[in-house]
């Protein structure tokens, strides 16, 4: 169509005839000058008439190559219309955590997180703190994924503090919602990497929606044998020590059990973490805090004796696999000596 145009508009620049240039005959009769009007008349006239019809063929050829190519284009899009619409690529797998490489006897067996600073790392960037609870809940995905690849037998979460119910209503709904919804949506996957789920904590104070969402959550997992994710919920170090307190008077008032055979391990057993966990994992090994803050805030108080601790300044919506990674690698290093010399 290109060419046909160019063509076309170069031979229309020539069809205005250019003026002849005739030499001036010397004293020409009147009789010859009539003849030779006559003749250059007729002339322009045959040359005006073929180069009319030359230009009205070039028009229609312009016409046919427009028309044939509006053709090709309303073709074209018609097929591209009824084609069927390729497949969306499936999604990729999230890639699995890199080994550990620490000898085993370096590797807690139960590490607790206080995952601090969502509302922080959302306020640094003009958010609300619903998104920074949002993106917690990513990072805790991760760190999931990653003890259960390198077979850490428990962890803990400090989910929702009994201290945290003093917040806006607004956020307490939100962390409610949030909570459940990541129980329902996360089940399929904790069921498939093997993840058993337990929950600590004052649960008369949560929603009737949340309890359903826990109850199936640890009803699903009960038969899985790899870690044990214990979710701290509505949970606080020191009302959990005053009713296992409470617990053992109840007991020993009742004539079930002599105070004289109180032990630590009597009481270990009546806290919340000696209902949810197994005897050998009761107890972290590490407790993590993000965020900067060095401080456990009411969080394990009991099993926390001799816990190693480790503080981050990452935000917990920050802290990621290359983090854990790095606190691990700082709890191998330490020497646990239970108020023995080394």
């Amino acid at each position: 169509m290109a060419a046909a145009t160019s063509t076309a508009l170069a031979f229309l620049r020539g069809v205005a005839p250019r003026a002849a240039s005739l030499p001036r005959a010397s004293s020409p009769s009147p009789a010859a000058c009539d003849a030779s009007r006559r003749g250059r008349a007729a002339s322009l006239r045959a040359s005006t008439s073929r180069r009319s019809r030359e230009t009205e063929i070039a028009l229609d050829q312009l016409d046919d190559a427009a028309a044939a190519a509006a053709a090709t284009a309303t073709a074209t899009t018609r097929d591209a219309a009824a084609a069927p619409a390729a497949p969306a690529p499936e999604e990729e797998e999230e890639r699995a955590p890199a080994p550990l490489r620490l000898p085993r006897d370096h590797v807690p067996r139960h590490v607790a997180f206080i995952m601090d600073g969502n509302a922080r790392w959302a306020s640094a960037r003009g958010l609300a703190p619903s998104i920074g609870h949002e993106r917690g809940v990513e990072a805790l995905r991760e760190v999931v994924r990653c003890c259960a690849a390198w077979e850490i037998p428990a962890m803990t979460v400090f989910a929702f503090s009994h201290e945290n119910w003093r917040r806006s209503r607004e956020e307490v709904e939100h962390l409610m919602a949030l909570l459940r919804d990541c129980l329902r949506d996360e089940l399929p996957t904790l069921t498939k990497e093997n993840v058993r789920v337990c929950v600590m904590g004052d649960l008369g104070m949560v929603e009737d929606d949340l309890r359903r969402a826990v109850r199936d959550a640890i009803d699903a997992t009960s038969n899985n044998d790899g870690l044990r994710l214990c979710v701290a919920l509505s949970y606080g170090g020191r009302q959990d020590i005053v009713a296992a307190t409470r617990a053992i008077a109840a007991e020993a008032s009742a004539g079930l059990l002599d105070p004289s055979e109180i032990t630590e391990r009597t009481f270990a057993e009546r806290l919340a973490s000696g209902r949810a966990l197994p005897e050998r994992v009761r107890e972290p090994d590490l407790v993590i805090r993000t965020s900067g803050e060095q401080r456990l805030s009411n969080f394990l108080l009991w099993e926390s004796a001799y816990a190693e601790l480790y503080f981050c300044e990452k935000t917990w919506p920050e802290f990621d696999e290359a983090a854990l990674r790095d606190a691990m690698g700082e709890y191998a290093r330490r020497s646990r000596r239970f108020g023995e010399r080394a």
